[in-house]
């Protein structure tokens, strides 16, 4: 069985402001990151999203194909930050059932890496 990886990012400057902060306060990143996520579950803040059904995969994986053909490599999420299509798309693919979709997937990535 593999192993699900399960992470996020900081855009460098968030990064860079959030280490200084938590080494004026005496934390490591680590401890920093613990404390706010303890604060977060305690005080029901926190959401953790449910797992993606096949369709719902399966519908995202081609609008992203499509933004893909026409290379479209970057789109705009939620007017915060822009998301890598290729990078989405290799998210979804595990969860891709169609085996005429995941096919399709495969020859686009390997068209453009």
């Amino acid at each position: 069985m593999g192993k699900t990886l399960k992470a996020f990012r900081f855009h460098p400057d968030v990064y860079s402001s959030f280490k200084k902060v938590a080494g004026q306060g005496g934390y490591s990143m680590t401890a920093a990151l613990e404390k706010f996520m303890e604060v977060c579950v305690r005080e029901d803040c926190l959401v953790f999203p449910g797992p993606v059904k096949a369709e719902d995969a399966e519908r995202e994986a081609r609008i992203m194909l499509v933004w893909l053909k026409k290379k479209k490599y970057w789109y705009d999420f939620k007017g915060e930050e822009e998301l890598s299509v290729v990078g989405r798309l290799l998210e979804l693919l595990p969860k891709v059932k169609d085996p005429s979709l995941k096919d399709q997937i495969e020859e686009e990535l390997k068209k453009h890496y």
